[in-house]
C-alpha cells in the first residue's frame, strides 16, 4: 500500500494537536488517557468548577453539563430536571458523559453517530435531559503494538496502544435511579489513522476506547422506546 503523508496539524493552538499517520482503517480511542477519542470525542465542557443553578425555594438543575458527574457517580439527580416516564413513546433526550479515566466530561456525537434528538448537544441546556448516559474507561491492557506517527514538524515518535475496558450505564437525570449497566471491552490490533492529544499529556500511548455505535442498542430502549 502506498504510504501516506503523515503530520500533525494543530486544532487549537497551544491546547489541542493531532497527528496523523499512513493505516488503513480507522480506530476509536485517545492518545494519553486525557484527550478526546479518535472518533471526535473531545470533551466539550471541562474547564472550571462544577455550580449548580436553583432558586432559593425552587427545583435543583444543573447549571452545566459538569454537574451531571454527581448522576454518573453517586446516583444523585436533580429534582427540577424533567421526569422520565418510559412508557412514553417518544424520544427522551438524554446528555452523555464520558470518563476516559480521570475526569467527566460531555461528550457530543459526531452527526449520525446517533438519531437527531437523542443525544443534547454542546449548545442544549443540561437541564433539559430526561437521561444520563455515563460512559467510563475502568482498566486498561497494553497490546503489544507500536505505531510509528510523526508530530507537526515532521518528527516521528512511537505510539504503544491499549485496549481498555468500560463501563456504560442510563440514569434518570431526576432522580438518580439507574436504569440499566453494562461492561465491555474496546480492543484492536490496528493503528489509529490519527490521534488527538493536549499539549502537556503523554502522547505516546492510545487507547482504543468504546464508541458510540457499539453502545448505540443498549441505549436506545430507554431513550427512544
Amino acid at each position: 500500500m502506498p504510504s501516506t503523508p503523515r503530520a500533525r496539524v494543530w486544532i487549537t493552538a497551544g491546547l489541542l494537536s493531532v497527528a496523523l499517520c499512513g493505516c488503513s482503517s480507522l480506530t476509536g480511542g485517545t492518545a494519553g488517557g486525557t484527550g478526546g477519542s479518535a472518533g471526535g470525542s473531545t470533551g466539550g465542557d471541562t474547564g472550571g468548577s462544577p455550580s449548580t443553578s436553583s432558586a432559593a425555594d425552587g427545583p435543583e438543575v444543573p447549571a452545566s453539563a459538569l454537574d451531571l458527574e454527581r448522576v454518573c457517580t453517586d446516583g444523585l439527580g436533580y429534582s427540577g430536571m424533567p421526569a422520565y416516564d418510559r412508557t412514553k413513546k417518544t424520544v427522551h433526550p438524554a446528555m452523555l458523559m464520558n470518563n476516559p479515566g480521570d475526569s467527566w466530561s460531555q461528550f457530543e456525537p459526531p452527526a449520525g453517530d446517533f438519531p437527531k434528538g437523542w443525544i443534547l448537544g454542546y449548545s442544549d441546556k443540561p437541564a433539559d435531559a430526561e437521561l444520563v448516559v455515563c460512559v467510563e474507561r475502568t482498566k486498561e491492557s497494553p497490546t503489544g503494538r507500536k505505531c510509528d506517527m510523526e508530530t507537526d514538524d515532521g518528527k516521528p515518535f512511537t505510539v504503544s496502544t491499549y485496549n481498555t475496558s468500560y463501563r456504560l450505564k442510563v440514569v434518570e437525570a431526576r432522580t438518580g435511579k439507574e436504569l440499566s449497566k453494562h461492561t465491555g471491552e474496546a480492543k484492536s490490533d490496528e493503528c489509529p489513522m490519527y490521534i488527538f492529544s493536549s499539549e502537556g499529556e503523554d502522547k505516546d500511548k492510545y487507547y482504543n476506547e468504546v464508541r458510540p455505535k457499539d453502545y448505540r442498542k443498549r441505549v436506545q430502549p430507554f431513550i427512544a422506546p
